[in-house]
């Protein structure tokens, strides 16, 4: 395992999590593994588990959940379980992609949508009245703003 391949922090979390994991599982990931851990961790991590939550609900980096599921499907289940998941995961992404596909299809961004019919606008007029005021209320006024009597 490569020392880049593993941030710092998800290295520590990973740790702190490993600390309340049951022995018989523990034992199941090799300790070449967890020693490569130890070494790329963040010392100074402040990352604490909150044992009142449940574990998908702990605030954890998502990185460091990535790992934690592919460590618990390469060492902890069963080869059988492992590849149902994998298959599931696949499916999940499949889906997840054939929507984004469906929404942002570039082939229907420009195509006209013969289902709804447009309805042609007709102009609207209205009539305005435009009042004019007499040439002595503008003189009035003019005078009004240079003694700032009218705003």
């Amino acid at each position: 395992m490569e020392n880049s391949a593993i941030y710092p922090e998800v290295a520590a979390e990973l740790i702190e999590i490993f600390k309340f994991v049951e022995e018989p599982i523990l034992e199941k990931i090799p300790e070449k593994l967890r020693e490569e851990l130890e070494k790329i961790a963040d010392k100074n991590s402040k990352f604490k588990i909150d044992k009142t939550k449940k574990l998908n609900e702990q605030n954890i980096l998502p990185e460091t959940k990535q790992l934690l599921s592919g460590i618990f499907i390469k060492y902890c289940c069963r080869q059988q379980d492992g590849d149902e998941i994998l298959v599931a995961c696949k499916e999940n992404d499949m889906k997840i992609e054939q929507e984004k596909r469906e929404k942002y299809n570039p082939d229907k961004i420009f195509e006209k949508n013969e289902e709804e019919p447009k309805e042609e606008k007709k102009p609207c007029f209205k009539l305005v009245v435009i009042k004019k005021e007499p040439w002595y209320k503008k003189v009035i006024k003019t005078i009004g703003k240079i003694f700032r009597i009218y705003k």
